[in-house]
């Protein structure tokens, strides 16, 4: 298994770089059952904020985005449900994402809440608190 940073993936995904962007086309198609690809959860809040900040990416572009990565074959992804679950409240509670993968990614690992200061992200995700 091989780790996949950031770049690599926002190469294929936006295929921006008349260089970058076929060989990250490539290696995502030269993956197999015996070479697959690891994406680990930090990559994957980097991937997010860098398409909607950077990129500007709407709401329905970021779903889709997020969505065609973790259909792509061989790709491994740390807390893959987590990320899903993530998502779905992204796309349907207009929850960030970012904060539902840390509450989920929190409850997941025994927290019983997720203290926030963020009235938006505690309004919207039950396992979020705000600390007042």
């Amino acid at each position: 298994m091989i780790g996949l940073d950031t770049n690599i993936l926002l190469r294929w995904m936006l295929n921006d770089d008349p260089v970058q962007s076929p060989a990250a086309r490539r290696l995502l198609q030269s993956l197999d059952e015996s070479r697959r690809g690891f994406v680990d959860i930090l990559v994957m809040l980097e991937f997010f904020w860098v398409l909607r900040s950077r990129y500007k990416l709407p709401r329905t572009r970021l779903v889709g985005a997020l969505r065609d990565l973790l259909e792509v074959k061989h790709l491994e992804f740390e807390a893959f449900e987590t990320i899903g679950k993530a998502l779905v409240s992204y796309e349907r509670l207009a929850a960030d994402f970012s904060d539902a993968v840390i509450a989920m990614r929190n409850s997941e690992l025994g927290a019983d809440k997720t203290l926030t200061f963020d009235e938006g992200a505690a309004s919207r995700i039950s396992s979020m608190e705000l600390l007042a």
